[in-house]
């Protein structure tokens, strides 16, 4: 009997041990300060917005996957009041880079403006809050 008890105590330090690690990596997650802070009140807002986007020499890969190149030296120019469709096959990041335009990420290296402005230095709330689907 005894010996049953101490083979299912071994296996539960395990199982102790296991989430001890777990529990520690939650943590230092948490504790993380993020590259973009969504919360962050720092930054400029413009007084109106015309709405030109342009891409000046953009690379990105997702932080989840580095492997992977996105953009390299991407250039491109999105005039106010001009239509423009983004068409391609599946992950070849038009998605990406509407999510670069909101800043939930931000390219590395290169800069996105916003009427002649770089996004990074426009308040995020603000940024987000000009956008329209």
């Amino acid at each position: 009997m005894s010996a049953i008890g101490v083979s299912q105590a071994s296996a539960m330090a395990l199982d102790v041990n296991k989430a001890k690690d777990s529990v520690a990596s939650i943590f230092e997650i948490l504790d993380s300060k993020p590259e973009i802070d969504s919360i962050s009140e720092e930054g400029t807002t413009l007084s109106s917005v015309r709405g030109d986007i342009e891409f000046q020499h953009v690379s990105f890969k997702y932080p989840t996957r580095p492997d992977i190149q996105i953009f390299k030296d991407l250039c491109l120019s999105m005039p106010f009041g001009q239509t423009m469709a983004l068409v391609g096959e599946s992950g070849s990041g038009k998605s990406t880079v509407i999510s670069l335009i909101q800043r939930f990420y931000n390219p590395d290296p290169g800069q996105i403006f916003l009427d002649g402005v770089e996004i990074r230095k426009l308040k995020l709330s603000w940024l987000r809050q000009q956008m329209d689907y």
